[in-house]
């Protein structure tokens, strides 16, 4: 493969990291356990590619969502995937706002999200109180806000990890590594210093493709931020333990422990 036809990193983020059928579908599936009925709009924060918005749009006729980032150019590479995966008559759905997420309280939704851990960019209580309010303020009665987290021992352990990713048919882009690296933890801040390498074969490599300078909150101290952010109340979610696998199961129901383990990745969801 020639220089030129080297992937684009956000394709190769897309590829390695995101799921976004599958957590646009947690989305609807948290919201549907606590409030007993669907939601049909959604928020998403630092969103990025806005590939989670444009999937809950696809996955139901009548769902809206609104993306909110401040890199315009991500915006931009995002608004051309989504017109890729999107039906031309549902583009309308799909709203995609450059501002900063606290600026973005209307239209209020029935879900607001902050996924791939970009609500932990802040980094002290103040910082984080005042965006638990912004989104609480951007939900419709009764509305849940999501976030991500992860932990456990292996969470603040510095090395790196490396995945081998095949793409499925259709794609541009071939097999490749994704390599993620914890470089650097410091206790006293709980700030995390996190990259995203990716490997290319023959040769070609992007070093920090992604770089993530993130406060490694834990979920004690988001409940209690969400409840000081007026929250009526807040739920856990994880996945369980499959023992023979030595790993988690990917099954997420809300949880009243997580248990010891490794790591994990958990969502805490605040109830308005």
């Amino acid at each position: 493969m020639s220089d030129a036809a080297q992937p684009h990193r956000l394709d190769l983020y897309r590829l390695s990291v995101q799921h976004p059928e599958a957590e646009a579908a947690l989305l609807a599936r948290i919201f549907r356990r606590h409030r007993k009925r669907d939601a049909l709009t959604l928020k998403e924060d630092y969103a990025g590619t806005t590939a989670i918005a444009a999937a809950w749009v696809a996955s139901h006729p009548r769902r809206q969502a609104v993306a909110v980032d401040r890199d315009a150019k991500v915006l931009r590479w995002g608004w051309r995937r989504a017109k890729e995966v999107l039906p031309p008559d549902r583009l309308d759905d799909l709203h995609l706002v450059r501002a900063d997420v606290m600026a973005v309280r209307r239209p209020r939704v029935d879900v607001a999200a902050a996924l791939n851990f970009s609500a932990l960019y802040n980094h002290d209580e103040p910082a984080l109180l005042r965006y638990l309010r912004s989104a609480r303020a951007s939900l419709n009665p009764g509305g849940v806000f999501v976030m991500d987290v992860f932990g456990g021992p292996g969470a603040v352990r510095l090395g790196s990890q490396r995945r081998r990713v095949t793409p499925g048919p259709g794609e541009s882009v071939g097999p490749f590594t994704y390599v993620w690296e914890q470089k650097n933890y410091e206790p006293v801040t709980a700030r995390i210093d996190c990259r995203i390498h990716y490997e290319l074969g023959r040769g070609r490599v992007i070093r920090n493709a992604f770089a993530y300078d993130w406060r490694l909150w834990t979920v004690p101290e988001l409940i209690a931020l969400m409840g000081r952010a007026g929250f009526a109340g807040a739920s856990v979610w994880c996945d369980g333990w499959d023992a023979r696998r030595g790993r988690g199961d990917g099954a997420y129901r809300p949880v009243r422990a997580i248990g010891a383990r490794e790591d994990f990745v958990a969502y805490v969801v605040g109830l308005r």
